[in-house]
């Protein structure tokens, strides 16, 4: 469910940001004026569709990194550090959550608005909290299932894959692959 979420979120934050955007050029080059609200709506935008980008990116253990030195560990130490850096990023989104509520709370206390919309800011920076409670999460799932499976479960193609190949390499299948080998050497 929350991946779905996520998913929708991102999308949506995405096709309004281009529109907005596309407004403001169009804006610009016919009135000569730009539209105020376009930045700032598409700036908050990009602040809550890159949380869900994080999000969906841990779901999938999609996100950018160095594997120079994990390529050199065993499974178990890989898998060891994997959960460790899961939870390290889990525990900065959870952080990001307590400053980001903090921030909301002093925003709607010192009644703050955006500059172009007259809007109370709170509710931009609410995007903030949400969308790190998102990210912690996905970042905590992730991590249960690395602990659990040995990865993070997000791809299914890739579990599609897994489960093929151990139907392949399943006892059965290995045993008729011994018996047509003893097969062909007794010929």
């Amino acid at each position: 469910m929350l991946q779905k979420i996520e998913k929708f979120v991102s999308c949506a934050c995405v096709a309004v940001m281009a529109v907005l955007v596309f407004a403001n050029v169009v804006a610009r080059k016919v009135f000569n004026h730009s539209l105020a609200f376009s930045d700032e709506m598409s700036t908050y935008l990009f602040v809550l569709m890159s949380f869900m980008g994080t999000a969906i990116a841990a779901r999938r253990g999609a996100h950018l990194g160095l594997s120079i030195v994990t390529d050199r560990l065993s499974k178990s130490a890989r898998n060891k550090l994997n959960i460790f850096m899961y939870g390290v990023s889990a525990f900065f989104c959870f952080l990001i959550v307590v400053f980001g509520v903090q921030m909301v709370i002093s925003e709607y206390q010192f009644g703050q608005e955006t500059a172009a919309m007259q809007w109370p800011e709170w509710i931009y920076g609410s995007f903030v909290p949400i969308g790190a409670c998102f990210a912690m999460i996905a970042f905590i799932q992730g991590m249960v299932n690395i602990a659990k499976h040995g990865r993070v479960q997000g791809n299914p193609q890739e579990q599609l894959s897994d489960d093929l190949i151990n139907q392949a390499f399943s006892e059965n299948t290995l045993q008729a692959i011994e018996e047509i080998e003893n097969g062909k050497e007794e010929q």
